[in-house]
């Protein structure tokens, strides 16, 4: 059996840490819109060379986080209406099929398993809304949406979901009011609700309710 190449692995930890590290800053707000992403200020504040400081950035680009500019450098990506609009829509598909997909192909023991889940996640979203953690309760909704796409064992659907999940948490945590918390939890429960009893054409028609509002919203800012 071949050995591990141990600079290689190192050099993916840090492409891994670095992109990690990054995207919590935009996620944060601590970057916004528009600000550089130095390969410089990176790599010294990490400790590593400006190598995996370009590859993360080229990682944070494919999820839609950031843009390289010719001449100017990588900054934080700013999302268009339509990038929203693009976004939601292919992620209402995406959503659609996973949930007809749990509800007709999930045995009831299995079933059973992703209710827990997301009465899990549903249980911990209510006390980040009433705490007004949006942090915490986007972090809840990501786990719960999730939580259907893994449950159909599909992994190009898992694929494509997670990369349309990530931009819209960057999203999510720039533009929901913290009072709008307990409104969104409200479409959560009775998503859930709909699943748990197999009721496909509820469960959808809620899921592309819940994210035609969000998608709205987003476009009213």
């Amino acid at each position: 059996m071949k050995e591990e190449n141990p600079t290689v692995s190192r050099r993916q930890v840090f492409r891994e840490d670095i992109s990690n590290a990054i995207r919590e800053e935009i996620f944060s707000g601590d970057l916004k819109p528009g600000d550089r992403i130095k390969e410089t200020f990176w790599a010294t504040k990490l400790g590593v060379s400006q190598g995996p400081v370009r590859e993360a950035i080229r990682d944070l680009e494919g999820m839609g986080l950031v843009e390289t500019v010719p001449f100017k450098g990588s900054r934080v990506r700013m999302l268009t209406r339509k990038d929203m609009d693009d976004n939601y829509s292919v992620r209402i598909c995406l959503e659609s099929k996973s949930i007809r997909d749990a509800i007709s192909l999930l045995s009831d023991e299995k079933l059973q398993t992703l209710v827990k889940r997301l009465e899990e996640a549903v249980e911990k979203m209510d006390v980040a809304a009433d705490y007004g953690d949006l942090r915490a309760f986007t972090e809840c909704d990501a786990r719960f949406h999730r939580a259907i796409i893994e449950s159909t064992g599909n992994r190009v659907l898992l694929k494509f979901y997670n990369e349309c999940n990530i931009r819209n948490w960057f999203m999510f945590s720039a533009l929901t009011k913290r009072e709008s918390l307990a409104e969104l939890q409200k479409s959560h429960k009775k998503l859930l609700q709909a699943i748990s009893v197999r009721n496909t054409e509820r469960a959808v028609s809620l899921l592309e309710g819940h994210l035609t509002e969000l998608m709205e919203s987003y476009m009213d800012e």
